[in-house]
């Protein structure tokens, strides 16, 4: 079969399996039939997506640029969300503290500073514990937890929709840039799942246009792009599970976009505003800086002027983002305090750092450092400085972005697949980070591992069915395979460039 019909043919099926992807999702009702719901079906059509996903990669990798062929991935691509906006979220939540949050900071209330728990049980506590509720309480947080509980109560759906807020007790962790996506949303159409993802949809089209442009200018096969359009991770956390990160991703891949442009002040900016999206792009900042001093040593006299400059710039820009939630101090950051210091989620890496430690320290264990034990601090540590040593070694090699534009961006890949695979947090959503470097590296492994990761979501049946015991080998099961795959790819590729290098002596 012709490479253009077999894309059409995988394009077709994959629109038949998103749209029973919406069908089965209306058994996914929030605090309904949890044994029942049909998590094995849906991860079937997840990973029959999966495996449609790869044989389409194998054929853009093999063909070279294709109109045909890229206009239809990009209308089944558009297909394929469309037939998935309406559907019901799986498994996931996170969009209900959106609209909360969207809704608090459109009543011009700062959703930083309290926590939807507080909105529930404020008055409680005024009436039974007055003295309490007075030392923490001043007038002005008063009239506004009044005033959030109207807000509670002006709908029967903002009153489900605060009431399915996971972690109640913890007030939010979304930086500023996203609570002004949701402010966004809010006006345009309170409590709507459906409007969030149409603004979600919105970003996610714009980092299929970034890529692209990033492909151009790279002169690579546009063709590429279906990596990143067609790869059901993408769109399942996206636009069914409804997750933030594609605020963030669209800016650093606008970033990216100007920065091959050496627009270096409008990278970054757009990588400030990715900072403010998601925090994940901070560690990226070094080797923009590094870009911008090599060009305009070469371009100027003055080679420190510019950088400096967009330091600051960078600097201002994430200082302008906080400049509205700043009132309340330090405590705008206790929400992120708490999921830096108590969350750990589906890790690989993080996990067996954290088992040897515990079994190196044994009575040592019970020692607690900055308010984490201190097998987990050593851990955490530990991770910290293998990204700063891979940072200041990449830093060292000094690549030229100018001379070797794929191989400068190769960092920037060698990072965020570090810090998704480092994390002790590595949700699925997590990964959507890395896909569109997958487009300029399309390695085998990541790609797998797109796939792998929706095994995430096997813990929750095992938990629904009383079988947790079942969840500590799903970790095993989800990375083993692509650390092998990566590892074997990495060795062959060395042998590759060694047999290379014998043949030029010979």
């Amino acid at each position: 079969m012709r490479p253009r019909l077999q894309v059409i043919f995988l394009g077709i099926t994959s629109l038949l399996l998103y749209l029973f992807l919406t069908k089965i999702s209306n058994e996914f009702n929030w605090g309904e039939g949890y044994a029942d719901r049909p998590i094995l079906t849906y991860l079937g059509i997840y990973f029959s997506l999966s495996l449609l996903f790869f044989a389409v990669c194998s054929i853009l990798f093999k063909q070279s640029n294709d109109r045909f062929i890229f206009w239809t991935m990009i209308a089944f691509g558009l297909l394929f969300r469309f037939s998935i906006l309406p559907a019901q979220q799986i498994q996931e939540d996170d969009v209900y503290r959106y609209l909360w949050d969207g809704k608090v900071f459109s009543n011009n209330i700062n959703p930083f500073e309290y926590s939807p728990a507080e909105v529930h049980e404020f008055k409680e506590l005024r009436i039974q514990n007055p003295e309490t509720y007075y030392e923490i309480y001043n007038e002005r947080n008063e009239h506004e937890l009044e005033q959030l509980a109207e807000l509670k109560w002006e709908s029967p759906t903002s009153l489900k929709f605060l009431e399915r807020v996971n972690h109640p007790s913890v007030p939010t962790i979304y930086p500023p840039m996203a609570q002004y996506v949701f402010r966004a949303v809010h006006f345009f159409q309170p409590d709507s799942i459906l409007a969030m993802r149409v603004a979600f949809l919105v970003f996610d089209v714009l980092v299929m246009l970034f890529i692209v442009g990033i492909l151009g200018k790279l002169g690579l096969n546009k063709n590429m792009s279906g990596v990143y359009f067609w790869c059901p991770l993408i769109i399942k956390e996206t636009l069914n599970s409804t997750h933030l990160d594609i605020i963030g991703i669209s800016f650093l891949c606008g970033s990216i976009y100007f920065l091959l442009h050496n627009r270096h002040t409008l990278a970054t900016f757009f990588l400030a505003l990715g900072f403010l999206g998601k925090l994940y792009p901070a560690i990226l900042f070094p080797l923009y800086i590094q870009a911008c001093f090599r060009h305009y040593r070469e371009a100027e006299g003055n080679p420190w002027r510019i950088p400096i400059l967009n330091a600051l710039f960078f600097v201002g820009i994430i200082i302008l983002g906080y400049v509205p939630f700043m009132g309340i101090g330090l405590q705008m950051f206790d929400g992120l305090k708490a999921y830096s210091l108590y969350w750990q989620s589906n890790d690989s890496i993080f996990a067996s750092l954290l088992f040897i430690f515990k079994n190196l320290l044994g009575d040592l264990n019970g020692i607690t450092v900055l308010s984490s034990s201190l097998p987990v601090f050593l851990s955490k540590l530990t991770v910290v400085c293998i990204l700063t040593g891979v940072l200041i070694w990449l830093l060292l090699k000094n690549t030229s972005l100018i001379n070797d534009p794929q191989i400068f961006l190769k960092q920037f890949f060698i990072l965020m697949a570090l810090v998704f695979l480092l994390s002790p947090i590595q949700n699925p959503w997590y990964l959507c980070w890395v896909v569109p470097f997958l487009c300029l590296f399309p390695n085998r492994s990541w790609i797998l591992l797109t796939g792998l990761v929706g095994l995430y979501y096997l813990d929750f049946y095992f938990d629904y069915q009383e079988i947790q015991s079942w969840s500590q080998w799903i970790p095993w099961v989800e990375y083993l395979p692509f650390y092998i795959l990566l590892v074997w790819d990495f060795r062959n590729k060395k042998r590759a460039l060694a047999a290379g290098k014998s043949n030029e002596i010979s």
